[in-house]
């Protein structure tokens, strides 16, 4: 099957990691496989895994007026039996790129946070795949999406890629982290408020934040304000990624919603224990004090006591991102994940019937 991929910045991000994730398990299984996107720091992933990347550093980029007709051009020289759409901040391109062709095209969402803005009544859209049930309750109950066209299919990681690096397995300070794109939504308020918190009575823990964004300015001058900056790190290379992951020690994830996001997914299946917030679809990977460690959103003083704890009893610490490890390998593969999708990509297009 030719499948086309349409996203825009690769940038650190739940959604760039489930596009690569997809991605390679797609081209793996024979299908051929190209990735239509605006370029970003992760593009060096897709080629290490072997997906053809064409670029459109315009795409993401409002100004471009003509952008729809020169992916359209280009996509035509080789038409593909679907165009899927990883996330709905390409949904509006996407739609307007599958009419002019003249394909089905899907998208995928994986938070409830997320704006979507598809164009649902589109006779070319066969399917929304959502990440998790949290999310297809969202789209049901906000949007006017039709219940028939949503699936859930959780996101899965390349478990063979994400080697278990249990935690405090190497000398020198504890490091904890956060990983994700540096927006309001993902809790870095909470990350550096619990830092602080943590400082007091474990002065030598150094705390890494992973990612890039718009909050980044101000987070860092919070670091200033909150007097811990020594002791936190921003970091956003993307050529020794899963290197950065592999030697953090414990994750915190105090996101305010989301789905079920592959950061999460990821830190787990590098055998991290992970404190996230209890919201959305995180629930379908954590269990309290087996898989991880859940605590209320925007409370800081709760996961910097489940941070404390862990540093204290790093037995439990390692027994934990063991486990987490484990239900990763069992549950959250990209290779199930690919299957999922193929199937709800062959479901839609045997089906005749027209959306809208």
């Amino acid at each position: 099957m030719e499948i086309a991929l349409l996203t825009r910045k690769l940038d650190v991000r739940g959604s760039t990691i489930y596009t690569l994730n997809l991605a390679t398990q797609l081209v793996a299984r024979g299908h051929g496989v190209r990735l239509i996107c605006g370029g970003g720091r992760l593009l060096p992933d897709f080629e290490r895994g072997g997906v053809p990347v064409v670029l459109f550093p315009g795409l993401g980029d409002s100004t471009d007026l003509f952008l729809t007709r020169k992916i359209a051009r280009k996509i035509r020289e080789k038409p593909p039996a679907l165009l899927h759409v990883m996330s709905p901040a390409a949904a509006s391109t996407g739609a307007s790129v599958a009419k002019a062709v003249g394909i089905p095209y899907f998208i995928s969402v994986h938070s409830p946070l997320e704006q979507v803005r598809m164009a649902t009544s589109s006779k070319y859209l066969r399917g929304v795949l959502v990440a998790s049930e949290s999310v297809r309750e969202s789209l049901v109950n906000e949007t006017r999406v039709r219940k028939d066209l949503i699936r859930v299919v959780l996101p899965g990681v390349d478990v063979k890629r994400l080697k278990e690096t249990p935690p405090f397995s190497s000398e020198g300070a504890p490091v904890v982290g956060i990983l994700g794109p540096l927006e309001t939504v993902r809790g870095h308020d909470t990350f550096l408020e619990a830092a602080k918190v943590i400082l007091v009575s474990h002065p030598e823990v150094q705390f890494l934040v992973i990612g890039e964004g718009p909050e980044e300015e101000r987070l860092r001058k919070k670091t200033e304000e909150l007097g811990i900056r020594k002791n936190v790190t921003f970091h956003a290379d993307p050529d020794n990624y899963f290197t950065v992951l592999s030697g953090v020690d414990i994750f915190l994830m105090p996101f305010l919603q989301i789905g079920l996001g592959n950061t999460v997914l990821e830190a787990m299946a590098c055998g991290k224990p992970v404190v996230a917030s209890s919201v959305g679809g995180v629930f379908y990977v954590i269990k309290e004090n087996e898989t991880g460690l859940l605590r209320p959103k925007n409370d800081p003083p709760a996961f910097a006591e489940a941070v404390c704890a862990l540093l204290r009893d790093r037995d439990k610490a390692r027994r934990i991102g063991h486990a987490a490890r484990l239900h990763v390998e069992q549950n959250f593969t990209a290779e199930r994940m690919a299957a999922e999708t193929l199937e709800a990509y062959q479901r839609a297009l045997e089906s005749a019937a027209p959306n809208g």
